[in-house]
């Protein structure tokens, strides 16, 4: 009988033994109970009525009946990124646990972000989750609840730069000591080109007790590949492990990129190492072990290595004789495994085996761990070396000091008895079954006629039959080669995880040590004598315990290639493919499989796919070629080998460029040349050519040499000569509110000059007036992003989309635009603060400039201020500029640029005072009063509001002024507007205002000074109520909108789309629905549009034919409206925009002329700029 206590709680049961046999007891489950508590235990015999037996121990309860493992694709991930997660639970028996699982993600606050519940397939659950644009940074958590027990695995979020370019830094991980250490850096861009830099290197003593930390540093330049060596002078004094960094700087960019790796300076050439021997000795009985000789290099053993014999001398000691050593001389075979085997003493308490092999020597020391007083001892042997087979007979074999009456034996596996019984043969065979993977612990032992009893113990790894094999296409490839896998499970149905990822030289080794603790976790209980020294409980280790090491140990750091879960049917299965990535020397491939019978298995090493670059091919050309112009290929090529080679070089013919013959004395080398490149040198050819073709063209380059071969394959655009136009011709189409239908047709002839193929054209449509910018905000303009007013760009039109989508409510994809628009702006916002100075301003260049702006503080102000209700703005940030704002206001409350202004029109208004740049300023303190001193605002309403009465204010300040005055709510809006109504050129019917700017430009299409003067307008009507003012002046400004959602500059765009917002939230666009049928005859093209409720934000495009002349026809039927745009582009030939420019010279402010010439050295060249 048998009976487990917990408190109050008892468990009991009672079965019948056959007197002389072993057989298991089962207890039930416990199902009450406190994690990690402790049990009593107590076990009693019974003969009839009559106690013969009892005896008492503690056991540690654990209530883990699932082991879990989470997985995850890489462990570190940056904002926006995907996370995929693998989770798999097993119950005890290694099956599948088909229960619910609930998988949680919590930040770092530890907020739970996801939650989802399932029972997934075969006990793996699989889940993705998307990081969103604005994740916090941090330690952040997958946790799995599965029958009320808890698993977690943390990754970090954070926000990293990817490398520049590739680096691959190779050296040996074990150095002999007096060795040199040597090796080589290879640093490529993606795109092939080799990293013209200089590489620094250095080795580094760590400091200890004894000694400070010591460093050896070497420089030298590279390009694209380069060899190092440290000499054994320079190591002098070495030893133990150092570290060694390389640091590749490109010189043109200045892009750095750094690796380390540590090298283990070896005191001898050969490690020996014994395995496979026995914990204790048993005297009179065999003692066997086996001795393993390596390399520190980890090669192979050379025939020359093994020419010496390794010496084994054995000592066996005792208290009763003197010890004399047995001298073994033995050879040592192709693969260093020595098998050394001799017979034990009767009396042998302690064992020395001393192994000798030239300079390197070890010892190995056993001891009795379990004398018997008797000299009984038995031993248990597999017939069988290899690994045992579920369902395959394990034959054992039992050798004795003694004639043995009965044998049993007792079979553990994690933590659990799952076999017992007795034998009556010192030869005997056990069948395993799935509950003894992935290793059983076998403990057979003898009661003697005394009560003594003695035992021994063996671990005996378990294979399954569920092995899940994976195999690579190719043995060897190099970067840039597509390669896949071949997957295949032994059993139809099973479920596969796959996991492939790249490894540099200093990653994991393939000797992944799976050596576990050797200790059953067996609690005996006996009346007999024991004679044994107390050992400790052992691991519970399972296969999702391997798993979870061996995942971890090469996963942890690394980022996956890729991650697929599949179900396995009876045929191999095929990957898709994967482009071998530059800068690793490997791909590594693992697998997990899992079925109902045969339960959880795995690959016991990844599947590695060696990869090598025996050299590097990459192309000097341009982003894109101009059709006609003739032009220079530099074909480079860089030798990766440890010697010399002699390479052809052959730029294959094609029909979309012609070969410039180019002459070296007699020799013509049009598409092939010989180089010889020494080891880690570079060299180049060149080839002329001139494109005939446009659009994207294939220049292929092979390289071949007696030892390997390799191509490079570069798409290139040509593009048509002469000299880019194009045209953006936007209408606002409306179904008006008493008719069914309406049509309009519009026009474009393409000018004599046009360069034929360069011509290109698309319609596009959309319903809502800020669809086209809404769709490229991140591209509103064609322009540098360099200074503090231009990356106001990124900023401003996504506060005003945000503003927008408050006010209309529920919009299609509003998610995906809210997240678009606020990435956007955490970008932009952290670029924009390196523009402030210290005093708090900003200015054009930041620190760089001699002073702040007035004007570019307040545009700033503004922006941040408009953006607060949407993200997290720096208090500090905005107190510091609006006290430096307010320190520069004057008496009267005008405010005075006093830094450098970049914008023209608000500089025109400073040459007729301060009006306009104190309406903008005010502007910007009046987006949050709560800043700024009310006496202070004020003062420069005041101010505004005298200029106003005086008159004499330009039509660009007074537009500011009209606007500022109307945030302000002063009664003097009013008039300011009128003054404007009167000031206004009316064209076709729509009130608008010049500059002086605008009055000097030859440009057809409205000025940025126009369009910002309009949309201010507009700004200050909306702000007034007087919507029905502002219909004529807000279409046209929606049709001066250009192809890509923007205006001309910075200013304009943004008080544009500014205006346009406020407007749109009311326009009734999620109203709309419309159809539309757009043709042109002549060129045979005809498209239907729809635009409705869901689609009115949707940005529909059609490419037109453009080999005739464009002739388009617009019908519509509904209600609502449409924003059409037809755009146009070509090139018209450079002679006739040549003479364009020569009429207009005589009135330009300026002529450009610019001469290039080379200087001597043909490295550079001389610009020149008059």
């Amino acid at each position: 009988m048998a009976e487990v206590k917990h408190g109050k709680t008892v468990f009991t049961q009672t079965k019948a033994f056959q007197g002389g046999l072993t057989r298991v007891l089962t207890l039930p489950p416990i199902l009450e109970y406190t994690p990690n508590s402790l049990l009593n235990l107590t076990v009693r015999g019974y003969r009839e009525d009559n106690l013969i037996f009892a005896n008492t121990t503690t056991l540690t309860f654990s209530p883990r009946n699932v082991s879990t493992v989470i997985q995850t694709d890489r462990s570190c991930y940056q904002p926006g990124d995907t996370i995929k997660v693998r989770v798999v639970s097993v119950q005890l028996n290694n099956r599948p646990y088909k229960g619910r699982v609930e998988i949680s993600i919590q930040d770092p606050s530890k907020n739970a972000v996801y939650w989802s519940e399932s029972t997934g397939n075969l006990g793996i659950v699989l889940r993705e989750f998307s990081l969103s644009p604005t994740s916090p940074h941090g330690h952040w958590t997958i946790t799995a609840a599965v029958n009320g027990l808890v698993d977690e695995k943390a990754f970090i979020v954070e926000h990293y730069e990817r490398p520049h370019f590739e680096m691959l830094f190779k050296t040996p991980s074990q150095v002999l000591i007096g060795d040199d250490i040597s090796g080589s850096v290879r640093a490529l861009y993606p795109s092939g080109q080799p990293v013209r830099g200089t590489l620094t290197i250095s080795v580094t003593v760590a400091s200890d007790v004894h000694n400070a930390a010591s460093t050896v540093t070497v420089t030298k330049l590279l390009y694209g590949s380069t060899r190092f060596v440290f000499s054994k002078d320079q190591l002098q004094g070495i030893r133990g492990r150092v570290r060694v960094e390389a640091f590749v700087t490109d010189i043109p960019t200045g892009f750095k990129v750094n690796k380390t790796v540590e090298v283990d300076i070896m005191m001898k050439t050969f490690q020996l190492t014994f395995h496979d021997f026995p914990s204790t000795l048993k005297p009179s009985l065999h003692f066997s072990t086996k001795l393993q000789i390596s390399r520190y290099d980890r090669n192979p053993l050379s025939s020359q290595d093994l020419k010496p014999s390794v010496i084994i001398e054995v000592t066996q000691s005792t208290n009763t004789r003197n010890s004399v050593p047995t001298t073994l001389t033995l050879p040592v075979p192709q693969d260093g495994n020595i098998h050394i085997q001799f017979e034990l003493h009767d009396q042998v308490e302690m064992l020395f085996i001393q192994a000798t092999f030239q300079s390197s020597e070890y010892t190995l020391t056993v001891y009795n761990n379990q004398p018997s007083p008797s000299g009984s001892y038995i031993q248990i042997s597999p017939v069988n070396t290899s690994p045992a087979q579920i369902g395959l007979p394990l034959q054992l074999e039992v050798k004795s000091t003694f004639q043995p009456t009965a044998l049993h034996f007792v079979v553990s596996s994690r933590g659990q008895v799952v076999a017992a019984g007795t034998k009556n043969s010192s030869s005997f065979s056990l069948t395993p079954t799935l509950s003894w993977s992935p290793e059983a612990c076998v403990t057979v032992y003898c009661v003697l006629s005394d009560g003594e009893v003695t035992s021994d113990t063996a671990h005996i790894p378990v294979n399954k039959n569920n092995y899940v094999s994976v195999s690579w296409n190719l043995n060897k490839a190099q970067p840039g080669e597509q390669v896949w896998l071949t997957v295949n499970a032994l059993q139809p149905g099973s479920q596969v995880g796959i996991v492939v990822i790249g490894e540099h030289d200093d990653g994991p080794q393939d000797d992944l040590d799976f050596n576990m603790e050797k200790d059953c976790n067996i609690k005996m209980l006996t009346n007999a004598r024991l004679y044994k020294k107390k050992q400790p409980d052992g691991p519970d280790y399972g296969d999702a315990q391997m798993v979870e090491r061996f995942w971890s140990r090469w996963m942890d750091a690394t980022e996956s290639l890729l991650w697929f879960d599949t179900s396995i049917s009876d045929q191999p299965m095929k990957s898709e493919k994967i482009t071998v990535p530059d800068g690793v020397t490997s791909l590594r491939a693992a697998a997990l499989v899992m079925s109902d019978n045969l339960g959880l298995g795995f690959t016991p090493l990844p599947q590695k796919l060696t990869v090598s670059k025996d050299f590097s091919l990459s192309l000097d050309v341009p982003s894109y070629l101009i059709r006609g112009e003739e032009i220079v290929l530099e074909v480079n090529i860089i030798n990766h080998l440890e010697h010399d080679i002699e390479v052809i070089l052959l730029l294959l013919t094609s029909e979309v460029y012609k070969f410039v013959l180019a002459y070296k004395g007699d020799v013509s080398g049009v598409n092939a040349q010989k180089l010889t490149l020494r080891s880690h040198v570079s060299a180049s050819a060149l080839f002329p050519i001139r494109p005939v073709a446009l659009g994207e063209i294939e220049i292929s380059v092979d390289a071949v040499s007696a030892e390997a071969s390799d191509s490079l394959v570069w798409i290139v655009n040509v593009k048509p000569e002469g000299v880019k136009q194009s045209l953006s011709e936007t209408l606002f189409l409306e179904v008006e509110p008493l008719k069914l239908n309406s049509s309009t047709s519009i026009s474009f002839s393409f000018p004599p000059d046009v360069v034929q193929g360069s011509q290109r054209a698309h319609v596009a449509l959309v319903g809502d007036i800020l669809g086209f910018s809404i769709r490229n905000l991140d591209s509103l303009l064609q322009m540098p992003l360099d200074s503090g007013e231009q990356n106001l760009i990124h900023f401003a039109p996504n506060i005003y989309v945000l503003q927008y989508l408050n006010k209309s409510g529920t919009t299609p994809d509003e998610e995906e635009i809210r997240g678009r628009a606020l990435g956007h702006m955490l970008e932009v916002y952290q670029k924009q603060l390196s523009y402030q100075r210290e005093d708090g301003s900003f200015s054009p260049f930041g620190s760089s400039d001699t002073s702040g702006s007035i004007w570019l503080t307040a545009f700033v102000l503004k922006c941040f201020l408009q953006a607060k209700p949407f993200m997290q703005i720096e208090q500090s940030v905005l107190t510091r500029a609006v006290t430096w704002l307010l320190k520069h206001q004057g008496p009267q409350g005008e405010f005075r640029e006093v830094g450098k202004l970049i914008h023209t029109e608000m500089q025109e208004a400073l040459d007729s005072g301060q009006v306009g740049l104190t309406a903008f300023v005010l502007m910007a303190l009046l987006e949050d009063e709560s800043y700024a001193d009310p006496g202070n605002l004020s003062l420069a309403q005041s101010y505004l509001e005298n200029k106003v009465a005086s008159g004499g204010v330009s039509n660009y300040s007074l537009c500011l002024t009209a606007y500022a005055l109307a945030l302000a709510n002063s009664p003097e809006a009013g008039p300011a507007l009128e003054e404007l109504t009167s000031r206004a050129d009316y064209k076709d019917g729509v009130m608008l205002w010049t500059s002086s700017a605008s009055l000097e430009s030859h440009d057809l299409e409205p000025s940025s000074a126009q369009i910002e003067m309009a949309s201010y307008v507009l700004l200050a009507l909306y702000k007034r109520g007087s919507f029905v003012e502002a219909i004529q002046l807000l279409i046209w400004l929606t049709k001066q909108i250009n192809h890509i959602g923007g205006y001309r500059t910075t200013q304009d765009t943004v008080v544009a789309l500014q205006a346009l917002a406020c407007y749109a939230a009311f326009s009734g666009a999620n109203a709309i629905d419309l159809r539309l049928n757009i043709t042109a005859p002549e060129s045979q093209f005809a498209s239907l549009f729809s635009i409705n409720s869901s689609t009115y934000l949707a940005y529909q495009r059609r490419e037109m034919n453009t080999d005739t002349d464009i002739n388009l026809n617009i019908y519509m039927e509904g209600r609502g409206f449409a924003i059409f745009q037809m755009n146009i582009f070509y090139n018209l030939e450079s002679k006739a925009f040549s003479q364009i420019l020569q009429l207009a010279k005589e009135e330009e402010a300026f002529t450009l002329d610019v001469d290039v010439s080379e200087e001597k050295d043909h490295n550079h060249v001389m610009l020149s700029i008059y």
